[in-house]
């Protein structure tokens, strides 16, 4: 996550989501993967959610709380009264590779206390790289009475039926996890600003371990979502 990103549609997707999983009894944890500077994309740009009212409606409290940043960095969103009470952060810079050893059980201790964590990488899951949160951190944040919430971005390589199947069966694989829900929505922002031609975003926020109550959170945040205009979203289980 980069504080360009701040206050994009993509963050009131996740935030608004996680909220809706935390309600009042859960504890959420933040793992941000940090990595600070501008990389010269023009991701975050897509602020038009901030004059639609249906995004309103999802979330009013978020839509203010997120209208009103003063700053587009992850410390102002930190800041921002969008939080469940009790939530807590991880905000340290993404390490080198020698380094994340250690960079990962400073993660784990300061999100001990959540038991719905959330894991921000840039680009999902994948290799070690600043870039990318691990399987093998996945398993090691897993716990009895936590559940895990990460973002990805679906490729191209196969079918986003099998690839969401084939995703949900590594994890399960690779982290030992229970089970796997993964939310995928697909947003369509102007191509330009004030363009009248529309582009896809999608985004993808796998739970693992979710239980059934996180799972019918899940399904009505889903159901509710697709209602935005130009807004796709669907639920799929293993």
């Amino acid at each position: 996550m980069r504080d360009q990103y701040a206050g994009d549609v993509s963050d009131v997707l996740k935030f608004a989501f996680l909220r809706s999983l935390a309600s009042t009894d859960r504890t959420l944890g933040v793992a941000w993967y940090y990595a600070p500077g501008d990389d010269g994309r023009p991701d975050g740009r897509h602020l038009e959610w901030r004059d639609e009212p249906a995004w309103r409606l999802l979330d009013a409290e978020l839509h203010a709380g997120l209208s009103s940043l003063p700053a587009r960095s992850i410390s102002a969103l930190e800041s921002a009264p969008i939080w469940p009470a009790g939530s807590m952060f991880h905000r340290e810079p993404m390490p080198t590779r020698l380094a994340r050893a250690e960079w990962g059980s400073r993660k784990r201790e300061i999100l001990a206390g959540a038991n719905l964590v959330f894991l921000d990488p840039d680009n999902g899951i994948g290799a070690e790289t600043e870039k990318h949160a691990t399987y093998a951190e996945i398993r090691r944040l897993r716990r009895p009475g936590r559940a895990l919430v990460f973002i990805t971005f679906p490729g191209r390589s196969m079918k986003h039926d099998d690839l969401v199947k084939h995703l949900h069966s590594r994890l399960i694989d690779e982290t030992d996890a229970e089970g796997a829900a993964t939310l995928r929505t697909n947003v369509s922002v102007p191509r330009a600003s004030g363009s009248s031609s529309y582009v896809q975003r999608q985004r993808w926020f796998t739970i693992v371990d979710p239980d059934a109550k996180l799972l019918v959170r899940a399904e009505k945040f889903a159901a509710a979502l697709a209602m935005i205009p130009r807004v796709r979203a669907t639920l799929d289980q293993s």
